[in-house]
């Protein structure tokens, strides 16, 4: 899939980001978007870029602007240099008025081939300037891809940056892309200072919204010629929640699920039975669960330990962290409680939590491998919301657990209202078949009449 948010008819997702982003830099506000891994933030970055997009915004007012599209990525060097260079060559690159502009010209091919050291940051001002001055659009620097660049190259590169801001206070902002807050990157020496100029224009990019997800959906289905039901788009937006790369990876499993189905089934096919086996592979793709890696070992120790704390018995996770967690978008709260952001990132993180159980236990669920063993023993292969139901009770073991709590951890929050009291003691019957040397009797999955159901491990 293209990693774009334009749409066939002109339009764009993200209308919301954009709205919010274009509203700061109107007034020339410097804007720090912040987003956590593959979420799309070089995609509206991009989208940014496009003058088009600040007229359907701005009507005419949006052609006072001169968006340029930095990709720190490519930095011929993690250096000033290399960083100064790319700036001006991207501005020569961006605009027919800015091609042929004289100064601009002279001050990249003196960086090209300084004579000296002091060149390199005296050229990048030339030219600059020469920009500021000589074009009456409003010019606005769009760096993605920010955060080595930010952690690594000598702080006087953003000294040098805030004091251009500072000089042409209504004809310069700055809008970089990055994983984490600047601050939390680096907030000593001069990139306090250059920090200071996004302080409260902090922009969170979230997950697509439903509506979006169904566009990237359609366009999916465009391009790989595959047909979606609407109940296969409930399915996918439930596992990947608007993450663009699950989108994607969820899309390509049941793309490759419908396909096998429909070589061996004529008849029409049984979507419910495919979304379980669907699901089950998903928990186990290595691209997916990478995705998932990526995410996590973004944050701070602090907030993976909130995140493996969720739902867990002990003492709650430090709320305040919890808080910043659903501000990035990671973590959402429904009736009090806190959800992650998708299904495929929930049973991600459920499958990480440690849990401890009894030496003479003699049942065992390896979370990691989504293997259950009796006795020591294997069990027969187990279905997708099998699985998710017994690990589910393993991880709160000799503790009830009500069939609200089952149904949203194993179908999902949006099949509260539809899952009743019979598929639940369905599933546990099948549950039972499985590990139950007697199923009639169960020793292992019990039920508390009135309350739920409990697993004893001895």
């Amino acid at each position: 899939m293209p990693d774009t948010l334009r749409l066939a008819d002109g339009g764009y997702m993200r209308h919301l980001d954009v709205q919010n982003i274009l509203q700061f830099l109107y007034t020339m506000r410097c804007v720090e978007l912040i987003g956590f891994s593959n979420i799309g933030k070089s995609a509206l970055m991009r989208l940014l870029a496009q003058p088009d997009v600040w007229t359907q915004e701005l009507g005419e007012a949006g052609r006072d602007f001169l968006p340029v599209y930095v990709d720190c990525n490519r930095m011929l060097a993690m250096n000033d240099h290399g960083f100064y260079e790319l700036v001006l060559r991207c501005l020569q690159e961006s605009a027919e008025p800015l091609t042929h502009l004289p100064e601009l010209t002279a001050a990249y091919e003196t960086m090209v081939s300084p004579p000296s050291d002091f060149q390199v940051p005296l050229s990048f001002n030339r030219g600059l300037t020469a920009v500021l001055q000589q074009t009456e659009q409003k010019l606005v620097l769009l760096f993605d891809e920010f955060d080595e660049p930010f952690a690594n190259i000598d702080s006087r590169v953003f000294i040098n940056l805030r004091a251009l801001k500072d000089r042409y206070q209504g004809k310069l902002a700055y809008v970089t892309a990055t994983e984490q807050p600047l601050t939390r990157r680096r907030a000593e020496d001069h990139c306090g200072e250059f920090c200071e100029l996004f302080s409260h224009h902090l922009w969170y990019l979230a997950p697509l919204t439903r509506s979006d997800v169904e566009r990237f959906v359609r366009h999916y289905m465009q391009a790989f010629e595959i047909y979606f039901s609407p109940a296969d788009i409930e399915f996918i937006y439930t596992w990947a929640g608007g993450h663009p790369r699950l989108l994607n990876g969820v899309c390509r499993v049941l793309e490759g699920m419908l396909e096998q189905a429909n070589r061996t089934a004529p008849l029409p096919l049984d979507r419910w039975s495919i979304h379980e086996q669907a699901g089950r592979l998903l928990v186990g793709d290595e691209e997916l669960l990478l995705e998932c890696d990526k995410i996590q070992n973004k944050l701070s120790l602090e907030e993976r330990t909130a995140l493996l704390s969720l739902n867990q018995p002990g003492p709650e996770p430090d709320p305040a962290t919890l808080d910043g967690l659903v501000r990035q978008h990671l973590l959402f709260k429904i009736e009090g409680k806190y959800q992650p952001f998708c299904r495929l990132f929930g049973d991600y993180l459920q499958r990480k939590q440690p849990v401890r159980v009894p030496a003479s236990a003699r049942l065992r669920v390896d979370l990691e491998r989504g293997e259950v063993f009796v006795n020591h023993r294997p069990v027969d292969a187990l279905t997708n919301l099998e699985f998710r139901l017994l690990a589910l009770l393993f991880q709160h073991h000799d503790k009830i657990v009500d069939k609200y709590e089952i149904v949203r951890n194993v179908w999902g929050e949006t099949f509260i209202d539809d899952v009743d009291d019979a598929r639940i003691e369905k599933l546990v019957s099948r549950v039972r078949q499985k590990i139950e040397s007697d199923p009639s009797t169960p020793k292992l999955l019990t039920t508390v009449r009135g309350r739920g159901y409990k697993l004893v491990l001895e």
